[in-house]
């Protein structure tokens, strides 16, 4: 099997990062849209930007180590499965139509910003000197994502019960 089409491949890994982050921004982009309260569409404003600058490091990394722009590679084996499993499950996330509620766009906020902790912890050990501590960076970063909507779930949630 070609290097470049496993799954323990960097420009794979990377690849896959660049477009988590561009699905991301794209869907905060979307329910800043949708949201009502002023708040929330500012939080989702920030995690749009900050997705946004997730991108251009992944993509930049990307060209360190390959020399190309970032393009889709295949996945194979075991672990290209469960990766592909745990993609079609951000995706999902992701989509939606019409209106939603202000605590829906949070849990699927929530659980975007999870399963992106989930793959890049996945892929972390794959990643050694300035690459891996730029990983761990964003590691760190992502929780702090999930820190940030849960105490905005936290603010909404205290907010309806006093109304």
């Amino acid at each position: 099997m070609p290097a470049n089409q496993s799954i323990t491949s960097i420009e794979t890994v990377l690849d896959l990062a660049v477009w988590l982050e561009k699905q991301g921004q794209a869907f905060y982009e979307r329910a800043r849209d949708a949201a009502t309260d002023p708040e929330l569409k500012e939080t989702l404003a920030y995690l749009a930007n900050e997705e946004r600058k997730h991108c251009a490091i992944y993509t930049d990394l990307y060209r360190l180590y390959t020399g190309r722009s970032a393009e889709g590679e295949q996945l194979l084996g075991e672990y290209g499965k469960f990766i592909q499993l745990l993609i079609k499950e951000i995706i999902q996330t992701l989509e939606f139509e019409g209106v939603l509620s202000q605590e829906d766009l949070l849990g699927r906020a929530l659980l975007f910003e999870k399963n992106t902790l989930l793959y890049f912890s996945e892929v972390k050990p794959l990643f050694r000197g300035k690459a891996g501590s730029l990983i761990e960076a964003i590691c760190r970063e992502e929780k702090r994502h999930i820190q940030l909507l849960m105490e905005r779930r936290q603010l909404l949630k205290d907010s309806a019960g006093q109304g």
